[in-house]
């Protein structure tokens, strides 16, 4: 079990009272941390194996002023806390992260693995489901970069980590809460793990737990997309079977 935090704004926004809830969370969720920063076409990407409880490094970018941000703070699950299994995961423009597990994962790996191109396979690098969850996200997508296909590969991604890794279960359901963004868009899937939405005209956000105190948040149903646009627009609808 992990905990994410992504916003996207108009103009610079603090992040302050986000990074102090994630501390406060990361007394749980203690394995490690990652952050991507956007900026100008540009994205940043930081990682610790430490938590963020007490890590300084994790308290500075507290500080920032930002229209682009997404955080995760890990509870290791599936593969050991270490950096190559430390979210986010990214490749070209595209940055992931997993809140949640898929259920018995080591039952379902090869069967996983057999969905994702060679080119792509070859290139995983930690041991983790989330990691091959983005691989898989990457396969389905190909270059595309549209937002309708971009919809569409994180959908047909939760579809078939239901289908491979809840047949391996015995039903069981796995827990994909997924964040996907280019820095502009954002795109996130909620299935057993709390998630929630801010929708302003200047800032909208997502996160396990409401960490913008003053702001008013929605609760996200379960097997629902949630998407932000270029325009800052929030948009949720179930998820295609």
């Amino acid at each position: 079990m992990c905990r994410i935090f992504a916003v996207r704004a108009s103009t610079p926004v603090s992040v302050r009272p986000a990074f102090d809830g994630l501390r406060k969370l990361a007394a749980e969720h203690k394995d490690g941390w990652g952050i991507a920063a956007f900026s100008g076409g540009e994205k940043r990407i930081e990682t610790s194996v430490h938590s963020a409880e007490l890590c300084q490094k994790f308290d500075r970018h507290g500080d920032l002023a930002t229209q682009a941000m997404m955080v995760h703070i890990r509870l290791a699950s599936v593969g050991t806390v270490s950096e190559k299994n430390t979210h986010p995961f990214h490749a070209g423009r595209w940055v992931f992260m997993h809140n949640g597990t898929l259920k018995h994962f080591d039952r379902a790996r090869a069967r996983f693995e057999a969905e994702i191109s060679p080119e792509i396979r070859a290139e995983l690098r930690g041991e983790t489901d989330s990691e091959r969850c983005f691989a898989l996200f990457r396969t389905y997508l190909g270059a595309r970069t549209d937002t309708e296909s971009v919809k569409a590969a994180l959908a047909r991604t939760f579809r078939t980590a239901e289908r491979i890794c809840d047949d391996a279960s015995d039903g069981k359901r796995s827990a994909m809460n997924f964040l996907v963004s280019d820095g502009v868009r954002m795109f996130a899937t909620r299935r057993d793990r709390t998630l929630s939405v801010l929708a302003q005209p200047d800032l909208a956000a997502i996160a396990s737990v409401e960490l913008l105190p003053g702001h008013t948040w929605r609760e996200v149903p379960d097997d629902t997309l949630v998407t932000i646009d270029e325009q800052l627009a929030v948009s949720l609808q179930p998820i295609p079977t």
